[in-house]
């Protein structure tokens, strides 16, 4: 049940501005309020994704508000005028009121949201692992569009220009780029492994990571590489890169275990870190924050043992440690995902695995331990002086700064005139006025007073000036709101944003358009003088052809030639001035037309004696004529329009539409010109035209018609080899997909088939080689049979053919089409079974709605990236793989479901069978199901499962401390029930003793359990109904083949 808790404070007071009334700052609020604010409205805040806020979040932070709900997440919230939204592995979207934690909207996904949102205009972007791009409306979540990505995601999106770039994960492996308004796919990139990274940007290019460590840079509107990939060891997972200043920072993680400083000017490497974590274990590792100076970044091994979390710091430009020591964060993720930190002036916040949330300063010392109720893997988010934290379990948290100031309005990169609002937040225990400035920067900023006022009362989003920029020129400009302090902290108190002031500048004047002269037409000269406003960059030029004005080009000077126009037509244009920012109106209109100034009015003349004969080469026709001029039969024409058809009957004036080719001219008029039409077939009688074409576009008459058969080839192709039938997988049947190998001579050998003929034939039929059933070009290997009825055995031959022969047929193949999905009723449940037995057992009540279920087997060629994704446990991995799927990606379960995966002797030869686990794909890597069971008298390895997903059989390996001690608790604690149960998880197999005493020291029960299975957890439950209230200390202790074990805890019960 999601529950909001909102946190009783300081009530917000509305403060005067001097001189304005009241009732003025009072509507300027509302205003404030309904403007975008000093957003985090992406993964790591901005769209280089560095992590960094120009605003104060000062300790002491009190918990403002929670929400709970259900699913889990791993998915960082983001902040946008007001709001939170964040995804959980629910199935949700969620967004909730930033001021108290209320629940605005939620809406339903096709899978785990593991992704953060990307807000940006009226519209929430978010990616879920059902292979799904949702774009909703922000304040209704009402959806606008739905992208089918084609493969699961867990990239957060980057909205740049009216364009949204998500990555994708296997069988794709893509970067993605939609139009943010309608859901079309722009245009896409195609990387070697899963694409699970957040694109960052510097505005004219993407950049981001796959999941073989490579680091990617494409033109953002092309996704055109700019560079070659480079490559490193890691692995990229969800992480980012941080781009800011012409330099991209990059943490790779896994077997990469430097930071990476690169260059994008050149893609050079500019530094790289020391190892920043134990030589040896795999590196989990965040996405680095960038402040300007200095990179913050979490890592550590992927074994807490080994080498735990750790915030540390390293210089931006040598990547050298900066901090004498690094941070511990505690544990590790088991889910393969490390938590960003964020940063806001010089405080960052760092959500650990421990389930705390640590505000550091940014010299490396601890200023806060929060708890946030759980181990978190979410990006906290800052904004307003509001941290959002969001842990596992998917508890929300809002903690208020209690020193903050940001400004709230204009937003960042607002391009600004006249007068403005400037608005804003800012607050302290020891608070006494504040001052608002702008500077034009430089190295040393002269900043200019605003507004300023004393007063011990805090601002919320309230109105602290209205800024005329009228008198300014234009420019860059960066406003600071500073919150003065009786008793300075110490600590930065101030805010930034950078702005554009921006007039648009005066149009152009005196446009002139007229047709150049001396020429073959097809041209408009146009000329201008230039706009008075200083600053201005270009010109733009936008043409009319009759449908409405166009841009047509771009020009650095007072003049352009219409190349396009062409002769005869009346275009009208206008011209615009361009500073880089804003563009004025337009000039007044200019209008002409195009003329051929040469005086050419004259074809050249019809060809009157075209031959044709049978080709030298098989299946071609050799052509001949005399060459016409330019002018009857004076000059040179500039090239010939050869048709043909194998009408006898043809209706010539068809002569444009008809199929055909075009031969350069091969010299002047009186010679003899000769070409070879080929792609005909063997044996056909085909008729000819021809026409001559002068340069200026003069085109000859129809000349005589030629008739010619194409050339024979008397030796027919090789057959093509290889022939399978298989049913197309994921349909409902109906289908059957047939590959082969290609005919020797299809790009080899003779190299000259024309393509594949598909025959079929049903139980008893025959072949008829002149009625083939289905045809394709040359090259393809393969077609797929969309009339192949179900449960009905098709047999199949393929011919390859050239200009006159078939080859001999293929071997015959022959498939069944079947319905690969199963139907089930939610109410009574079902189970679906594979020939190679495994199962999946749906209860009844287990399933939201009545549905289908897949189960397909992968094999590890063609799935070849899942079979090499890492676990978070030590393990060695089978091929044995499922994927589990419902046909509705609205359906879900709502109690758990039973898979059984078998095996054979070869599948685990070496292994130790009572080791045996499923595992589950989750945000890249293989993940332990803590339910697994082995049956190695029916060889097949047993889990409940609480969503469908891929899911494989591995070895576990038993390794490290028996236990670790933070595994080791009570739920309830307190108990205010019935039952304690004391949960643990051990690393080998063990037999396990709990005994428990009071604070007098006697002993008041003991439990055991036998054979605890190695790297699951286990659970002894202890009734509690005759234990009196009190605190209580247990002891649990493991023993093993290993060795032995133990620890000694509190719990507390009370009735």
């Amino acid at each position: 049940m999601n529950r909001t808790k909102a946190a009783v404070g300081r009530k917000n007071a509305l403060r005067k501005i001097p001189g304005q009334p009241l009732i003025c700052v009072l509507a300027l609020c509302l205003l404030a309020a309904q403007a975008p604010a000093a957003d985090w409205p992406m993964f790591m805040g901005n769209e280089g994704r560095t992590g960094h806020a120009l605003e104060q979040a000062a300790p002491p932070l009190t918990k403002a508000w929670e929400f709970t709900a259900p699913g889990g997440t791993v998915s960082g919230p983001v902040i946008y005028d007001g709001r939170v939204y964040f995804g959980t592995r629910g199935n949700r979207l969620y967004a909730l009121d930033a001021a108290t934690g209320a629940l605005l909207w939620e809406r339903l996904t096709a899978g785990w949201v593991d992704s953060s949102p990307a807000v940006s205009g009226s519209a929430v972007y978010a990616t879920c692992r059902g292979g799904r791009l949702y774009a909703v409306d922000r304040l209704t979540g009402a959806p606008r569009w739905i992208a089918d990505l084609r493969a699961a995601s867990a990239s957060s999106p980057l909205v740049l220009n009216g364009r949204v770039y998500v990555g994708t994960g296997s069988p794709e492996n893509k970067l993605k780029m939609y139009d943010a308004a309608t859901g079309a796919l722009l245009g896409s990139y195609q990387a070697a492994q899963p694409v699970d990274s957040a694109p960052s940007t510097d505005g004219a290019y993407v950049y981001f990571g796959s999941n073989d460590g490579s680091i990617h840079a494409l033109g953002a509107l092309t996704l055109v590489p700019r560079w070659a990939a480079y490559s490193t060891l890691g692995s990229f997972g969800q992480n980012a890169v941080a781009v800011s200043s012409g330099s991209l920072y990059a943490l790779p993680g896994r077997d990469e275990k430097s930071a990476q400083l690169r260059s994008l000017a050149d893609w050079s490497q500019l530094a790289i870190s020391p190892a920043l974590t134990k030589i040896g274990p795999w590196t989990q590792a965040g996405s680095p924050v960038f402040d300007g100076t200095t990179l913050f970044f979490v890592a550590g091994a992927a074994e807490a043992s080994e080498d735990g979390a750790r915030l540390a710091a390293l210089s931006s430009a040598t990547l050298a440690a900066v901090w004498p020591s690094s941070v511990t964060l505690g544990g590790v993720s088991p889910v393969g995902v490390l938590a960003s930190p964020a940063m806001a002036n010089e405080m960052i916040f760092a959500a650990t695995p421990g389930g705390r949330l640590l505000v550091v300063s940014s010299s490396g010392v601890q200023l806060e331990d929060l708890d946030i109720s759980g181990e978190s893997y979410s990006s906290p988010a800052v904004s307003n002086g509001l941290v959002v934290a969001a842990n596992y379990a998917g508890r929300v948290t809002g903690f208020r700064a209690g020193r903050h100031a940001a400004i709230s309005r204009p937003a960042a990169g607002e391009i600004l005139r006249d007068t403005v609002t400037v608005s804003g937040y800012f607050d302290s225990p020891d608070l006494t006025g504040y001052e608002l400035d702008y500077s034009t920067g430089g190295e040393v900023p002269l900043w200019t007073r605003i507004s300023s006022a004393a007063t011990a009362s805090p601002a919320v989003g309230a109105a602290l000036a209205a800024w005329d920029v009228s008198g300014l020129e234009n420019g860059v400009y960066t406003l600071r709101l500073r919150a003065l302090e009786s008793a300075p902290s110490g600590y930065d108190g101030s805010a930034q944003v950078q702005v554009r002031l921006n007039a648009a500048p005066q149009p152009p004047s005196g446009l002139t358009a007229a047709d150049v002269p001396a020429d073959n037409g097809n041209a408009i000269a146009l000329a201008w003088s230039a706009s008075p406003s200083p600053g201005v960059a270009s010109y733009r030029v936008y043409r009319d052809a009759g449908y409405g004005p166009s841009l047509l080009a771009s020009a650095a000077g007072l003049s352009y030639t219409d190349n396009t126009a062409v002769t005869g037509t009346t275009f009208v244009y206008t011209v615009t001035a361009w500073d880089g920012w804003v563009e004025s109106a337009p000039s007044a209109e200019a209008e002409a037309s195009a003329v051929n100034n040469s005086g050419d009015s004259v074809p050249p003349a019809a060809i009157s004696d075209l031959a044709a004969r049978p080709g030298q080469a098989p299946g071609s026709a050799g052509l001949t004529w005399t060459a016409p001029g330019n002018d009857g039969d004076i000059g040179e024409v500039s090239h010939y329009l050869l048709k043909f058809s194998t009408d006898p009957g043809q209706d010539w004036a068809a002569f444009d539409s008809l199929p055909g080719s075009s031969s350069p001219s091969g010299g002047p008029a009186g010679i003899t010109e000769a070409m070879e039409a080929g792609g005909l077939l063997g044996g056909v009688t085909y008729y000819f035209a021809i026409k001559a074409v002068d340069p200026v576009g003069n085109t000859a008459a129809l000349s005589n018609v030629a008739a010619a058969w194409g050339s024979l080839d008397y030796v027919p192709p090789a057959p093509p080899s290889a022939l399978a039938v298989a049913d197309a997988p994921g349909d409902e049947g109906g289908s059957l997909v047939l590959s082969w190998y290609l005919s020797p001579d299809d790009g080899g050998g003779a190299g000259d088939v024309y393509g594949y003929k598909i025959y079929r034939r049903g139980l008893g039929g025959s072949y008829v080689s002149s009625a083939p059933y289905a045809s394709v070009a040359a090259g393809l290997a393969s077609y797929t049979d969309p009339a192949a009825g179900l449960n009905i055995r098709y047999y199949y031959a393929v011919a390859a053919f050239d200009s006159t022969n078939n080859s001999a047929l293929s071997a015959e193949a022959s498939g069944v089409s079947a319905d690969n999905w199963r139907f089930f009723d939610a109410s009574r449940g079902g189970v679906v079974r594979l020939a190679d037995g495994m199962e999946v057992e749906v209860p009844g009540a287990s399933a939201s709605q009545n549905d289908k279920i897949m189960v397909t087997r992968l094999d590890p060629v063609t799935y070849a990236p899942l079979f090499r994704a890492r676990a978070t446990t030590p393990a060695n991995p089978t091929n044995i793989i499922y994927e589990v799927k419902f046909q509705n990606p609205a359906t879900r379960l709502v109690a758990p479901a039973l898979i059984h995966l078998p095996y054979t002797d070869a599948d685990v030869a070496g292994m130790q069978t009572e080791n045996l686990r499923v595992y589950t794909l989750t945000g890249g890597v293989w993940v332990m199901l803590n339910t697994s069971s082995v049956d190695a008298a029916a060889k097949k390895v047993s889990a409940e499962v609480s969503h469908f997903s891929i899911f494989r059989v591995m070895e576990y390996v038993p390794s490290g401390a028996l236990f670790a001690d933070d595994e080791v608790y009570t739920y309830p604690n307190p108990s205010r029930g019935d039952t304690v149960t004391f949960k643990f998880r051990v690393a080998h197999k063990a037999y396990v003793r709990v005994e428990v005493y009071n604070v007098a020291g006697e002993k008041v029960a003991s439990l055991k359990k036998a054979d605890c299975p190695a790297g699951q957890a286990s659970e002894i439950a202890w009734d509690v109904r005759g234990i009196a209230s009190g605190v209580y200390v247990y002891r649990l202790e493991a023993q093993s083949s290993v060795g032995n074990k133990s620890v000694t805890k509190k719990l507390a019960v009370i009735h």
